[in-house]
């Protein structure tokens, strides 16, 4: 799916389309579930449900499709995760400053919203498999620089220059990071049960 088919499909879903948005969640649901669940890490995923920020973040695309040019080597994935990514640290910062008050929070189910609405009905429906659980796990005990290089390149679909701009790399070192990156992850998994 290139740019102008994937902004012409976020467009359709501002509108309230049911098929656009069924289409965006089967091409970008799980890999952006999955992103979120790991740059959570174990310690947030306790406290933050990566489904809220699953959809927190689709709503904020949605909206926000405007500022998407799909120029460039910029994909509409890596444009996601770092609206992901602003949002679990706006969470974090929330859940650390105060205690959650229930009564002040509305869910969005409450919410007039057709597209949110509908959001939530298809982020209900994304699970982990268990492979995924096993590929979670792996990461997790990885180094934070060795999980951060797969997420930006794996996940976000960056670039190396861009993950070496976002690392203060060379495109070079950032190739050879992910390859020690991905040889650590491959036997973490193997060592699984």
């Amino acid at each position: 799916m290139g740019p102008e088919e994937s902004s012409r499909l976020f467009e359709q879903a501002r509108q309230g389309s049911r098929e656009a948005i069924n289409a965006i969640f089967e091409r970008y649901g799980g890999r952006l579930h999955a992103l979120i669940r790991l740059r959570l890490g174990p310690q947030l995923r306790c406290r933050l449900e990566s489904r809220d920020i699953l959809q927190a973040t689709l709503l904020k695309a949605f909206k926000g499709l405007d500022r998407f040019d799909g120029s460039g080597s910029r994909s509409l994935m890596a444009w996601m995760g770092t609206i992901a990514r602003d949002e679990i640290c706006d969470q974090a910062d929330f859940h650390g400053r105060q205690k959650r008050n229930a009564a002040r929070d509305t869910t969005l189910n409450e919410r007039v919203d057709p597209v949110a609405r509908q959001v939530r009905t298809e982020a209900s429906r994304l699970q982990l498999q268990e492979d995924s659980e096993r590929l979670e796990k792996a990461l997790d005990a990885l180094g934070e620089a060795q999980r951060e290089v797969i997420l930006l390149r794996h996940f976000e679909e960056l670039s190396f220059p861009e993950i070496g701009e976002l690392l203060g790399k060379s495109p070079d070192a950032c190739r050879m990071q992910l390859a020690r990156a991905m040889t650590a992850l491959t036997l973490k998994l193997r060592a699984m049960p």
